[in-house]
C-alpha cells in the first residue's frame, strides 16, 4: 500500500494544531465513553431471548484464568443474526462516536487502513458470578491460539438487559475510581491496555446479559474462522 505523503503531512500538521489547542489534553476518565441506549430495546430483547436458552456455553475455569469466581455462561461468537447487526453498528457508528470525543484516537482510527473488530464474546451472568480486575490485553495471553499477531486497541462492552432485572454487576475502573451501571442498549468503550484495569462486581440476584468486542490493527487473516475455535468450546 503506497502512502500519500502529502496527506500524511497535512494530517500531521492538523494533529500538531489540535495539540497546541489543547484538544488532546483530557482526563483519564474521559477515555471511558458511555453511550446510552445505543442499541434499540427490541434488538436487545430478541438477543436476550435467544441467549436465555442458548446451549453450548463454556463454563471452564480456563476462560476466567483465575480472574474471578466466574460462573457465567460464556459464548464465543454465537451465530445470531441480531448480534451480527449489533457488531456492524458498533464498528460503523459507536467507534465514530468515540473518535469524535477522543481526538488522539480519532487520528489513529482514520489514518489506519487495517482497523478491524474481533468476534464477540457474550456472557450470561448468574447469581454469584463476577469478573475480577483485569485488562483486555490479557485475553491474548490466555488464548494466543485465538488471536495471533494482534494487539487490542479498544474495548466495547454491550449491554442487553435492563438493570432492574439484576442486582450487582457494576463495571468498575480503579484507575479513576468510577463505576458504571449500564442498562439495556448501552455501550461502554475504553482503551484495552493495562491502564484500564476493570472488573464486573458480583451478581447478587437475577441475570445479566452482556457482550464484548475488541478493535485492533490487523489484516483479515488475523480474524480466524469459527471452525478454528470450535475445539476450544463445548457444543
Amino acid at each position: 500500500m503506497k502512502l500519500n505523503y502529502l496527506k500524511v503531512a497535512q494530517n500531521k500538521q492538523t494533529i500538531l494544531d489540535e495539540v497546541d489547542e489543547g484538544k488532546f489534553k483530557i482526563d483519564l476518565s474521559d477515555y471511558i465513553i458511555h453511550l446510552k441506549s445505543f442499541i434499540d430495546k427490541d434488538t436487545c430483547k430478541n438477543i436476550v431471548e435467544e441467549l436465555r436458552d442458548l446451549k453450548g456455553a463454556d463454563k471452564s475455569s480456563q476462560y476466567s484464568d483465575g480472574l474471578g469466581n466466574d460462573e457465567a455462561d460464556s459464548f464465543f461468537d454465537p451465530q445470531l443474526e441480531s448480534l451480527e447487526k449489533v457488531k456492524e453498528s458498533i464498528f460503523k457508528d459507536a467507534i465514530q462516536e468515540y473518535a469524535n470525543k477522543v481526538r488522539a484516537f480519532n487520528w489513529a482510527y482514520h489514518e489506519h487502513k487495517r482497523f478491524r473488530y474481533s468476534e464477540m464474546i457474550v456472557r450470561r451472568y448468574h447469581p454469584n458470578s463476577e469478573l475480577s480486575y483485569h485488562h483486555d490485553d490479557i485475553i491474548l495471553e490466555v488464548f494466543p491460539q485465538w488471536f495471533p499477531r494482534r494487539q487490542n486497541i479498544l474495548t466495547a462492552n454491550i449491554y442487553f438487559n435492563d438493570t432492574s432485572e439484576y442486582e450487582g454487576g457494576d463495571l468498575h475502573f480503579p484507575c479513576v475510581d468510577k463505576s458504571f451501571k449500564p442498562s439495556v442498549g448501552d455501550v461502554v468503550l475504553f482503551p484495552s491496555n493495562w491502564m484500564f484495569y476493570h472488573k464486573v462486581t458480583k451478581i447478587t440476584s437475577g441475570h445479566r446479559y452482556a457482550g464484548t468486542l475488541w478493535f485492533f490493527y490487523g489484516s483479515d487473516r488475523d480474524i480466524k474462522k469459527r471452525s478454528d475455535h470450535d475445539k476450544y468450546f463445548a457444543k
